[in-house]
Order: C-alpha cells, then sequence, then structure tokens
C-alpha cells in the first residue's frame, strides 16, 4: 500500500564514493555558490530505479544524502502489485542499497521521509475509466483539478496531490487490467511528520492502518467514501426517497449543474452563500451517492479501502 519513498540521512559519500556522482553548480542571484551531486540508477534487476542527491550542506550545515526508489519495483519487480509487508521491503531495498558502491551505507528503516506514496489498488474491471471520467468532476478542497480523460484525474496542492488513474495505461502492463490506482504523494517531511505524529518519522513509524485512514479520508474529502457515483436515473430515486420528491427535484438538479459547473461559477451565478452551497451537497451526499455522475447505465459501486 506503497509505492514511491524518499528518505533521507546524514551519511555523506566518501571522496572515493562522490566520483560517480555528478556534481551540478547554482548561483544564486546574490552571488552565492551552491552545489549538490546527482546518482541515478537503473539496476538491471527488475529494472529498479534508484534517483540519489548529496548535499554537502543541509539548511542546518549537516551533510545530507537523499534515495528515491518504489518499494513494490524492489520487492514484486513492478510497481502494480500492492505491497502488504513492510518490514520485507525494508529488508529487501537494503540489500539492494548496499549493493550500489557509491552509496554510504544508509538504512532506509532509519532514514527520514521526505516523501511517501500512499497508494491503492481498487479492481474495478473495464469501469477504469467510467471512474475516472465521473471522479474528474469531483472537487478537492484547496486543491486543483487535471483530468486525463479516460486516462486519470488528479489533484493537486504544492506539496500533495491526490490521483485516480488507469494502471496498465500507465504500467503497460496488461496484468494491472481492472486497477483504478488511488494514490497520494506526499513531497513535504513537514507534512509528513503532521500526519504521522513525529518529528522525524522513518518507514518503521508508518502502519497499515495509517495508511488506511490516509487514503479514506481522500475519499471523504471528495465525499467519495462509501458512496456509489449514480447515473441520472437513479441519482433522481434516491434523493427524491432520502428528501421528498420536491426537494429531491432540486437536488437532482443541483447535482447535474455541479457536475458541469464548479462550485465557485455556481456561486457566482445563484448568489448562494458558500456555506449554504456545501449544505446543500452535502445533502445530496447524505443520500448515499457522490456529487457526480456517471454516464453508464448503472451506478459505480462505492470505493473503499480494504485492509
Amino acid at each position: 500500500m506503497i509505492d514511491t519513498v524518499r528518505a533521507k540521512s546524514p551519511c555523506p559519500p566518501t571522496p572515493d564514493q562522490l566520483q560517480s556522482w555528478e556534481r551540478q553548480t547554482r548561483t544564486k542571484p546574490t552571488g552565492e555558490t551552491s552545489y549538490k551531486y546527482i546518482l541515478n540508477l537503473r539496476l538491471s534487476e527488475h529494472a529498479v530505479s534508484v534517483r540519489c542527491t548529496h548535499y554537502p550542506f543541509d539548511y542546518d550545515g549537516d551533510p545530507m544524502t537523499t534515495v528515491e526508489l518504489s518499494l513494490p519495483k524492489v520487492v514484486y519487480g513492478n510497481n502494480y502489485t500492492m505491497l502488504r509487508n513492510l518490514d520485507e521491503a525494508i529488508e529487501k531495498t537494503n540489500a539492494l542499497l548496499r549493493t550500489i558502491l557509491a552509496l554510504p551505507p544508509i538504512d532506509i528503516a532509519d532514514a527520514v521521509l521526505i516523501r511517501i506514496d500512499p497508494c491503492y489498488n481498487h479492481q474495478v474491471g473495464p469501469l477504469v475509466p467510467d471512474y475516472i471520467n465521473a471522479i474528474a468532476a469531483l472537487e478537492y478542497p484547496h486543491r486543483r483539478t487535471k483530468h486525463h480523460r479516460d486516462e486519470g484525474a488528479e489533484f493537486r496542492s504544492k506539496k500533495t496531490t491526490t490521483k485516480f488513474y488507469d494502471k496498465a495505461r500507465e504500467s503497460l502492463n496488461p496484468a494491472a487490467y481492472g486497477i483504478l490506482r488511488q494514490e497520494t504523494s506526499y513531497l513535504s517531511s513537514k507534512r509528513i511528520a503532521k500526519l504521522l505524529g513525529m518529528k522525524k518519522p522513518t518507514l518503521k513509524d508508518v502502519t497499515t492502518l495509517w495508511i488506511a485512514d490516509t487514503l479514506t479520508a481522500d475519499l471523504e474529502n471528495l465525499r467519495l467514501d462509501n458512496r456509489i457515483i449514480a447515473d441520472r436515473d437513479t441519482a433522481l430515486s434516491l434523493l427524491c426517497q432520502q428528501h421528498g420528491p420536491d426537494a429531491g427535484i432540486y437536488y437532482w438538479g443541483l447535482l447535474i449543474a455541479k457536475v458541469d459547473t464548479s462550485k465557485t461559477q455556481l456561486r457566482s451565478r445563484t448568489s448562494l452563500h458558500p456555506r449554504t452551497l456545501d449544505r446543500r451537497l452535502k445533502a445530496i451526499a447524505d443520500a448515499g451517492i457522490a456529487p457526480t455522475l456517471t454516464t453508464t447505465n448503472e451506478p459505480l459501486p462505492p470505493l473503499r479501502i480494504q485492509l
């Protein structure tokens, strides 16, 4: 349930090891010069990509070396099989890192996390593009939406991105057919520290329950958790059952408008107060349906994170 991780260690490469690294120099507008070393490897076994960066001086003036790789790639040789045994991943990753002669001795379990990608495979068969196109009409609070039709939907902020995408198309592997991948990339050490509730979180602090809760929170923010994505007829029926025929028809019309219009545009065109609009959209979710629609003839089943 984790894909890519990036972690930092205070262990610097030796001068001999650094000969294999590429030095990059940067001159700031003030004229001050800084530099870092890059080591990008693609190991033949399982075609695992390992991206390493060494900073002679971090913000505190100490050396820092980072390592980034896909844990399931190390364990399974692919990144579509869900990783469930983190201890095995740590053991195999450390064994892999020890084979890289240009790296200092880094224990991936003790290195501080600066990126982690919790993920989950929703097995939905041929409905993957239908889910993607319906999810793309949703809005995640304080995020920008990007839609790649039939391929993926992303909800981006500066340091966090939640996405739903077709894993078979992304991996170019037919074995991943039917997988709607839900994945959130946290690219801020401070954000990860806050989420895990500790100052310097490592992989040893990550639990399956934490991953499940984190991914479920994303579904809840999108009002997808345990709610069907209805077709128009089902949505009308459920809204009338929940709120009565008069209010049900109103909420049905609001749902259709919301699919085609952003919340900002709706507020502008209707003069509804933001909290009023949110309450009315919540009333739609209270009927057990997500605030979006599918063009299929049947509702799309709810998405759930199951351990």
